[in-house]
């Protein structure tokens, strides 16, 4: 079903983007820890993302590492995950079509036509045995497909998959592990993409200037969670 269609079936009453959207992105920056840890570190990969030219350069790789570190991955994720994670992007610069998705953005981009390719660059990370010797990883990998490209890709945590359980009827569970997959990451896409399209695309960007697209909408859904 392309994404024009899925918002008319499905966003006749299920929107999360509404006149608190700009409260909600001003909750989000005056948290203390997204004021003083998520925002920092962000801001400085989107920087170094310009200053390299190319995320999928291996120069990029050591931003990469530093965001997951910052956003509380590098705990979970063990000891040497650097290493993990150069093989891991090795792979996702295999696919052939990811080259198009550098200057992607949420609102415009086809998801019909990329569904099954996005699915596919999400399981070169989120398997166990990939990024963590014994565990998935689909927080994590949807991370590193953020700061890879910025504004197609959200991501995803217990906060945001409660906000899409909630607002859009995803079907995640209330708990730690709310039941990711690449399934499921597509359809939050494709949710989010159709909500902004009724929000209006400028009027979203509009929101926090400078910040891409799919950040802003992390930090509405982050926001919009019931406190944990």
């Amino acid at each position: 079903m392309c994404a024009d269609a899925f918002a008319s079936r499905c966003f006749l009453t299920m929107r999360l983007l509404d006149e608190r959207a700009k409260a909600l992105i001003a909750a989000y920056n005056a948290n203390p820890r997204c004021a003083n840890r998520y925002n920092p570190a962000a801001e400085k990969i989107y920087r170094e993302r310009l200053r390299i030219g190319d995320p999928l350069l291996p120069e990029f790789e050591p931003c990469i590492v530093y965001g997951l570190k910052r956003f509380d991955m590098g705990r979970v994720m063990g000891p040497d995950f650097s290493v993990r994670l150069r093989r891991s992007l090795q792979d996702v610069r295999t696919l052939p079509f990811v080259t198009t998705f550098r200057a992607s953005c949420l609102s415009s981009v086809d998801l019909s036509f990329h569904g099954s390719e996005i699915m596919r660059a999400y399981q070169c990370l989120a398997p166990e045995g990939i990024l963590h010797p014994k565990k998935q990883c689909h927080v994590a990998a949807t991370k590193i497909l953020h700061w890879l490209f910025p504004g197609l890709f959200l991501m995803m945590d217990s906060k945001v998959a409660q906000t899409f359980r909630s607002v859009f009827g995803v079907a995640y569970v209330k708990s730690t592990r709310p039941g990711y997959s690449a399934e499921r990451y597509l359809q939050c896409l494709q949710l989010a993409q159709a909500d902004i399209r009724l929000f209006g695309a400028a009027r979203f960007e509009m929101l926090e200037a400078n910040t891409p697209e799919a950040r802003i909408f992390d930090k509405i859904a982050w926001a919009s969670s019931a406190p944990s």
